[in-house]
This record gives C-alpha cells, structure tokens and sequence, in this order.
C-alpha cells in the first residue's frame, strides 16, 4: 500500500440501515465487482484518500474532528479493506488492471458484459424480454417510419429505462434496415485519448456481432490519432452493449446481415474546465469529419446510435439534499430547455447549454450526442420521450431521453 494511499474513482451513497447511517463504495469504472458497505463515519476517511495525505495525517485530522484519540489500527484497517476491494491506487489494483488487459487482448471477441445481469443470458428468454419491451411502444413497430440516420437511446439498464428503449427501438424497427451500424457509447471511465475504438467483434447471447474492422481502421488513420490507446475500455462497459442487443434483434427478426462500429467517446469535461468548444479538443473534429466522409462513401445503408443518459442527481451522485417531487419537476424543466437543443440539431448550443453550470446535473450522454448531431448535421431531431427513474428514498434521479434523426 503507498504511503500516501489514493482512492481510485468510486461511487459513495448511503444505504437503508437501522439506527446507524451507512454507506455503499463501489468502483465507478465497474473494473472492480467488489462492494463496500460502511458506517457512514468512514467518509472522511476517504475524502482524505487524495494521494497528499499520509495515514498519520488521516489519523490526526480524525483526532481533531471527533475531539478523540483515533489509533492508527483503525485508519489503517479501512484502508486495507479498500485496497482488498481494489478500490485503492497502487500494486494490488496495478496487478489486477494488467492481468484483465492481457486477458482482453487475448481474447477473439469482446463477451457479454451484462447479459445475466442486466438482461436475460438466455437467447430465447432475451429475444421475449426485447419484445415486451418494444411492445410497449406507443406506436406498433409494424408503423411505417422514415429512414433513419440516427437515434438516440439511454443506457441505463432495461429494466429502468423500459419505455424510452421501447421507443427508440420500435422507431428503428419501423424504418428501413440497415446494414451498418455506428455505436457512439458514452465511456464511463477517464480516457486519454478522445475517443476508443476496438476491432474485436461483440459477442452476446444473440450471437457475434461483427465489426467492420475496414471501417475501424479508416476511421482510425482519418483521426490522425491513436484511437486504440483506450481500447481495454471497450471491455466492461455497458453504453453499447445495452443498445446492440436490441439491433442484433430487430435485425435478426428482419432477416438483414449487418455489420457495427463500436465508439466510446470519452467526457468533454476538458474542454467545460478551459470554456472552450469541445471542437477545440485534439481529435474531434478529425474524427467528426473521417465520419462523415466515410458515411458518405458508404453503398449500405448506416445508422449512427448515441448510448446517451442525462442527468445524474441526488446525494447518490454527489448531491447534498434529498430529492422530492419539487427538485424532479424543476430537473425536468432544466432537462428539457437543454433538449430543445438537440431537438434543433444544434451540436454546439446543446454543449454550451449544458456548460453554463459546469454541467452541474452531470449529464453523461454530452459527448455521443454531440458527436451524433455532428456527425449527421444537419440534423432532423424528432423526441420521442423524456423519462426519469428516482428511487423510492430520494437519493438518486437518472433522466434519458429518446430520439431520432432523419
């Protein structure tokens, strides 16, 4: 463990308990499936873990706050249950981070990160599970729809985005098919570089998706960047998984072979911190117009989809208050101004709309449907829904949305 111990990205929230407040510590990135629960007395602790303070430094600031002696066992027996969890800095994550990097760039394709959990692991039970969610559409699938170049949809699990996936995915069903696939994920993680790609093909109990390692590649040598520098991401994370499956469906259903592009668009969090335009951010615009020319050189027809959520609120997600029905009708206000940007297909103003607070509802799906709009601009953008899920305590709000452009 380092003299100056660091807590790797976690979520901290509390948790239903009797008389003693708890807490829950995860891994945000999802690197670690270990899950800490804690008396509520261990967050200073950790608000402490910044890498600039030693354990006697913890264990002196405790003393004064509390008005008591706290050992030094005490700190450090918290700090060897992180770091057992892998929710610390240091050697033991280092070992665990290269061992899973090694296992993914040995593997042929990348597995199923969610089926099981998020959705059935069963072919036949995923292909109901789909359709009982499509069904509750509130247009039948068999409508007929333009063609569509884009689609925006959330990734949050199924089960709680339900009726935005219904919508998203019906439209899609009700277009014309497609033959290639463009997956603009949000990617949860920090990354380095702007975007990842991966050439692996995306396996899920519906089968092996393949991806157009032609068009990876292009697109690659047109960003003028190393765009696999980031692709050990690809790995676990959910935002194009989520939306795959439903496309593997409808496609299978439809009788049409296809092909995807796997994308995760790291944050714009750089560029809000410098206010600056995230076309201002190395690779972007590269990467924006290597799209766009290599959609336009495209015989098949392709359809970009952004795994996009927006807001993430209450003390779940850094809030200091509990949410009532006042703060989740007001978030839907906010989250509706910020959506008639995206409803005029206004890349630009959607990104400074939400930068004017510093993105303060830590909306998450900024960069893939900016990218989405850029991409396919000008865009004609039709919302389909707007939808929250809040927990029954007030500790969390997630909102989504879905969308098509035409």
């Amino acid at each position: 463990m380092d003299e100056n111990p660091k807590l790797r990205p976690v979520e901290v929230f509390p948790v239903k308990s009797g008389a003693n407040p708890l807490v829950c510590i995860r891994d945000a990135t999802g690197l670690s499936d270990r899950m800490i629960t804690a008396s509520a007395g261990v967050v200073p602790v950790l608000e402490m873990l910044d890498g600039e303070h030693s354990l006697l430094d913890i264990q002196t600031a405790l003393t004064r706050q509390r008005g008591a002696l706290v050992m030094s066992d005490e700190v450090r027996k918290v700090l060897e249950v992180l770091d057992e969890a892998l929710l610390l800095e240091g050697e033991r994550f280092e070992a665990y981070r290269r061992r899973l990097e090694q296992e993914f760039a040995a593997a042929s394709v990348r597995r199923a990160a969610s089926a099981g959990g998020g959705y059935p692991n069963d072919a036949g039970e995923l292909r109901e599970f789909l359709e009982g969610i499509l069904a509750e559409a509130e247009v039948a699938p068999e409508a007929a729809e333009a063609p569509l170049r884009g689609l925006i949809a959330p990734h949050i699990d199924h089960a709680r985005g339900r009726k935005s996936y219904a919508e998203a995915f019906a439209a899609l069903a009700r277009s014309e098919p497609a033959e290639l696939f463009v997956f603009l994920g949000t990617a949860h993680a920090e990354t380095v570089e702007q975007f990842a790609l991966t050439r692996k093909d995306f396996e899920t109990p519906l089968g092996t998706a393949v991806t157009d390692v032609d068009f990876v590649e292009a697109l690659a040598a047109g960003s003028g960047r190393d765009l696999f520098t980031d692709e050990f991401l690809h790995r676990g994370e959910h935002s194009v998984e989520l939306e795959l499956v439903f496309v593997q469906h409808l496609m299978q259903k439809a009788g049409c072979e296809f092909k995807v592009v796997p994308v995760l668009c790291g944050g714009f969090d750089r560029a809000m911190a410098e206010d600056i335009s995230p076309m201002s951010l190395p690779g972007v615009p590269e990467v924006i117009d290597a799209l766009r020319e290599l959609i336009a050189a495209e015989r098949r027809r392709v359809v970009l989809i952004a795994g996009a959520d927006l807001s993430h609120v209450g003390p779940r997600f850094g809030g200091e208050e509990r949410l009532t029905s006042g703060t989740l009708s007001d978030l839907e206000d906010a989250d509706r101004e910020t959506l008639v940007f995206v409803e005029e297909g206004e890349a630009e103003r959607f990104y400074r709309h939400v930068a004017l607070d510093d993105n303060a509802r830590h909306i998450c799906g900024v960069a893939p449907i900016v990218m989405l709009l850029e991409v396919l601009e000008p865009a004609r953008v039709r919302l389909l829904r707007y939808e929250q899920w809040a927990d029954d305590e007030g500790l969390s709000c997630v909102t989504f949305a879905a969308a098509v452009v035409t």
